[in-house]
């Protein structure tokens, strides 16, 4: 079975590197925490900038188009902050709410510049064939975003802001669903053991090539309960579900050596 390396990714970036502040690092009961909460829109900031803003093969991409969001994704939040950046438009294909009932994050999209097209009924499946069928309208400056942003230069950049770390972790945890996130750490630190807390479907071959994968208690669109929220902010429906996870495999096997658990964002 082939198994890639960083070296087979890099390349797609040149020298590219992260524009943003670097991430900090906080210790917190004993984990090192990244703690892109503080970034305000998410590592997918730092993950997608070369393809939004650098990427030769992109340039004449007007708008940026990503149909796989669901109501509490933060990449609604990301994508319009990380679009005006390099002067381009996110255009997000949404299930329809009401008013009433409309999540925080969209609210947020919404106010950083996300365009948003709200769909009758729609369903994953739905949402991201009417994103389809947009971009097809102008191809030349339209391109679609694969669910998770899961391509490979973001993968590449993945890496490349992870190894500018000043450390090398033992053990590495984050929370997954499209499995990109983990799938770039394995990249970045092939001789760490790493962990990923599935908080939507059960992830399969998502999950890369050596992650261990431990399934949240929670629903997807559940929030945690306070009692198992981290003790920094973190996204309650996504990265905070991670946190009693790895708690409990602490206690279980007294781990040793450095952890390092990924906070995307609040």
């Amino acid at each position: 079975m082939f198994f890639p390396t960083a070296d087979d990714y890099l390349p797609l970036i040149g020298s590219w590197t992260d524009p943003y502040p670097a991430p900090v690092l906080d210790i917190q009961d004993g984990v090192i925490v990244v703690r892109d909460d503080l970034l305000g829109a998410g590592s997918k900031l730092r993950f997608a900038d070369y393809l939004i803003g650098h990427d030769p093969s992109t340039r004449e991409v007007r708008e940026w188009v990503y149909g796989s969001c669901p109501a509490t994704g933060y990449a609604q939040i990301s994508l319009p902050v990380l679009c005006r950046r390099y002067s381009k438009s996110a255009v997000l294909f949404m299930a329809k709410r009401d008013l009433a009932t409309r999540h925080e994050y969209q609210q947020r999209g919404l106010d950083e510049g996300g365009i948003y097209h709200w769909i009758p009924d729609g369903m994953l499946s739905v949402t991201e064939k009417r994103a389809r069928d947009y971009v097809q309208d102008d191809p030349q400056h339209r391109r679609l975003l694969p669910i998770g942003l899961d391509h490979p230069t973001v993968l590449a950049s993945i890496v490349r802001v992870a190894r500018a770390l000043p450390l090398t972790p033992r053990y590495v945890w984050s929370v997954g669903s499209s499995g990109t996130l983990t799938r770039g750490l394995q990249l970045a630190w092939p001789e760490a053991d790493v962990h990923v807390v599935s908080v939507g479907h059960r992830m399969t071959d998502e999950t890369g090539w050596r992650a261990t994968v431990h399934a949240s208690p929670y629903a997807f669109d559940k929030p945690v309960k306070d009692a198992d929220m981290p003790p920094f902010p973190s996204a309650p429906t996504y990265d905070a579900k991670a946190w009693s996870v790895m708690q409990a495999w602490r206690r279980a096997g007294q781990p040793t050596g450095s952890i390092l658990f990924w906070n995307v964002g609040a």
